[in-house]
């Protein structure tokens, strides 16, 4: 026990170290962390990198870029009196109607209450990510995780560039900072959403304000057990099996699960399953409205599609929810129809599944940093306690499901996992209460706690995701 502790500290300061020195001279990169991106011609709006030149700009388009910098006037003058704003139905309208681009970070900020909560607790973030530099057990897996996420971003491209150093301290403070979630792979891809809009720190509260505030409550995702991802599957098939009652029947028939498809839906809000311009506008309305957002959208997906998915066979009714490819909206369109079908549901008294449970809430944030310590202190204890974690049987169809959505995700690079695990295999083992797939740190020689959440894309050389019960 005492040469593993070691051996993870070890380890721990040997990543850590990485990201200090990030890309100077004499940075140790292997060529597999380092992607070939001479073949990127174009850098999209966004950030995004394309290897093939982008098409012309439509009119629809062009006006609509027109019509976002025609609306920067209005959101500069209403963000100048903010609080006057929260008080008037403009700012809902506008906010489903596109917050511009270039204003979205403080909009975001605002709408998410960053710079008061950083008021609160001057100079804890420095002291915390400290702390979890030297503490957190989930160092390994965000290391690993920080490399695959968003590759094909201009500013994630670099291994251990500026923006990956900073979503490498966000996750890992964040791990300490809430030691009942730690850290779950899902959350790196919305730290990086975040960080594309604010800084560092920004990010860290903007990521707290969202696992635990009542509004997102996204800690009941993350968190072991994840009580309110099941809660919130159980409610979209509720809505699904009394409003569209035929293409519900068809999905149960050909074994379609509902936990399986919408996994990604409610885990990120749809991150990396819409156009990104699309997801940016569905997630304005989340940082508004919260979870009623998530709950219409993943109704109007199935509602869009009822035509579609009612002729389909499970292989294609799959790839076609997790792809969601083929539909001749706009984004105005779609959030128009978002409007129309969070009212729907409101009429069916089907908007919300009602009060969030005791088991979902976030525990209260540490007041200061000697609490912190105090936290992270003990949850050492529990896991020298708990060194051997427990196992459980897992649902036969929702293992197969999981088989499913790893084989239908796209990785988001090639080589991302050939250096972790050397002889093509990944391994699954469950913690008591968790139902989705951990990648065990000890099958690539690694003492540190690794907690992959099967929401990436591990084969082995047939295609096929080994899970060992």
């Amino acid at each position: 026990m005492a040469s593993d502790t070691n051996e993870a500290d070890r380890e721990r300061a040997a990543i850590v170290a990485k990201y200090d020195k990030g890309r100077e001279e004499g940075a140790e990169i292997d060529p597999w962390e380092d992607a070939d991106f001479f073949i990127y011609k174009v850098t999209d709006r966004y950030g995004f990198l394309h290897k093939e030149p982008l098409a012309s700009r439509s009119d629809l388009e062009r006006k609509a870029i027109l019509v976002e910098r025609s609306r920067e006037i209005k959101w500069i003058k209403m963000l100048g009196n903010w609080d006057k704003a929260l008080q008037t139905d403009k700012l809902r309208s506008r906010v489903f109607k596109g917050i511009p681009n270039s204003l979205r970070s403080r909009a975001w900020g605002e709408l998410l209450r960053v710079d008061k909560l950083k008021l609160t607790k001057a100079g804890f973030y420095d002291k915390a990510k400290q702390l979890a530099r030297l503490t957190s057990p989930d160092i390994r897996q965000i290391d690993l995780d920080v490399n695959r996420t968003y590759r094909n971003h201009i500013m994630f491209r670099d291994r251990y560039g500026v923006k990956q150093q900073a979503l490498f301290h966000v996750l890992a403070t964040y791990s300490m900072f809430n030691t009942e979630v730690g850290y779950c792979q899902g959350m790196s891809g919305i730290a990086a959403l975040l960080l594309m809009y604010f800084n560092e720190e920004d990010a860290f509260w903007a990521l707290s304000c969202l696992l635990s505030d009542r509004m997102h409550g996204m800690h009941g995702l993350f968190k072991p057990g994840f009580p309110k991802l099941l809660r919130l599957q159980e409610h979209h098939e509720k809505i699904c099996r009394k409003l569209l009652p035929r293409v519900h029947k068809h999905l149960k028939k050909i074994e379609v699960d509902a936990r399986i498809y919408s996994m990604k839906w409610f885990l990120q809000c749809f991150l990396d399953r819409l156009p990104f311009s699309l997801t940016l506008r569905v997630w304005d309305a989340f940082m508004y409205d919260g979870d009623r957002v998530p709950i219409a959208m993943a109704f109007l997906v199935v509602k869009i599609y009822k035509k579609q998915l009612s002729k389909m066979t499970f292989d294609d009714a799959m790839t076609h929810l997790q792809t969601m490819e083929s539909h001749s909206f706009n984004d105005d369109e779609v959030m128009d129809m978002l409007q129309s079908t969070m009212v729907e549901l409101r009429r069916n008294g089907l908007d919300h599944p009602g009060p969030s449970q005791t088991t979902e809430q976030a525990p209260p944030p540490p007041r200061d940093i000697d609490e912190l310590r105090s936290r992270v202190l003990f949850s050492q204890r529990i896991r020298d306690v708990n060194y051997k974690p427990s196992r459980m049987k897992r649902n036969d169809s929702f293992q197969e499901g999981i088989k499913t959505m790893y084989n239908n995700d796209e990785p988001i690079t090639s080589n991302a996992s050939e250096r972790d695990n050397p002889d093509g295999r990944i391994y699954h083992n469950v913690q008591e209460n968790h139902y989705l797939p951990k990648v065990p740190a000890k099958a690539s020689g690694s003492p540190l706690r690794s907690t992959s959440y099967g929401l990436g894309n591990p084969k082995d050389a047939n295609g096929h995701v080994p899970v060992s019960v």
